[in-house]
């Protein structure tokens, strides 16, 4: 499988990251040497069950400037689920989740799998002081204990949990009602900030439609995108600041955060020939804009990332 990653240099501040892109489904055999390999970056190939897509996992050498797919089949003889939704690097792990198989893949950092656990529709992840969050999309958020491997807590959230950030002693979950699409998204329009040390919800915040996207910035920031209904009402990011206070940034469809320094794509697309790009940056502190960041371009936008270690950004391909 070839990956379409355009890389560039900018600011750099701390550790690894995780790239997602689409995926071809690849047939080859284990191979011992798999666990020899160098891997900078992981990308996680999410596939489509109802295609008979495969998930997969695959990862990218720096030095030799080259991409590996299947490195999780590679290590492990198993295919790592069915619609691969989410991975992190958290301590000496490597953690992945698949939707439609319910299932939490713990590895170390050679993707060699060290155990797996069940947890139900996992849809995102975030980590803080020993603890593994899980968003599952049946409405909770799944605490887990990273010394013992053990689920500790459970909270209710909003409906259809996304992604998760941390920031000042909270986690903040982004709820988006995505089941509820024919009416509207109805009840999608919340963050729910949960505090850490109790592990309850403190505050209900009321953002845009039909949030999915969180990341925090190095302020204790954190910024949302409200996807809103993918017709009249347009994707925009929102910044929540440290005491709850929502303000609009700018409209986009993927972001990713290094540092104070926010980057991020618009894309509008029909998803067959049209498709309208425009990158950017956004000071964190500011707000202040800058236009047409990147020289190269991408033909189908799917995901945005950094890493923080070099400060490299990753967009990928859906082609």
């Amino acid at each position: 499988m070839k990956f379409k990653n355009f890389i560039f240099n900018v600011l750099a501040v701390s550790v690894a990251i995780t790239v997602f892109v689409a995926c071809d489904d690849d047939n080859e055999s284990p191979r011992p040497e798999g666990d020899k390999m160098q891997i900078d970056a992981y990308v996680l190939n999410q596939g489509n069950t109802y295609s008979s897509i495969a998930s997969s996992i695959g990862c990218l050498d720096y030095t030799a400037k080259t991409a590996t797919d299947s490195v999780f089949y590679l290590q492990n003889g198993v295919l790592p689920g069915n619609t691969l939704q989410y991975g992190v690097v958290y301590g000496s792990h490597f953690y992945a989740i698949a939707f439609d198989s319910n299932v939490l893949f713990v590895c170390d950092k050679n993707l060699k799998l060290q155990t797996s656990l069940n947890v139900s529709n996992p849809r995102a992840m975030a980590t803080d002081g020993g603890y593994v969050y899980i968003s599952n999309y049946d409405g909770h958020v799944t605490k887990l204990d990273t010394a013992t491997m053990s689920v500790v807590g459970t909270v209710e959230v909003g409906p259809n949990p996304e992604e998760m950030a941390v920031a000042n002693g909270y986690l903040y979950v982004v709820n988006s009602d995505g089941m509820n699409y024919t009416n509207n998204y109805a009840n999608g329009k919340s963050v729910s900030k949960i505090n850490l040390s109790t592990f309850t919800v403190d505050k209900t915040i009321a953002v845009g439609l039909n949030p999915t996207k969180a990341v925090a910035d190095a302020s204790g920031n954190i910024f949302i995108i409200a996807m809103g209904d993918y017709t009249a009402i347009p994707s925009t990011i929102q910044k929540i600041d440290a005491n709850d206070n929502v303000t609009d940034v700018a409209e986009a469809t993927m972001m990713a955060v290094n540092g104070n320094q926010l980057y991020a794509v618009k894309v509008e697309t029909d998803f067959y020939s049209k498709c309208q790009k425009t990158y950017f940056s956004v000071n964190t502190t500011t707000l202040e804009r800058t236009d047409n960041i990147l020289s190269a371009d991408v033909e189908f936008p799917i995901s945005l990332s950094i890493d923080p270690s070099n400060g490299h950004i990753f967009v990928t391909s859906h082609t």
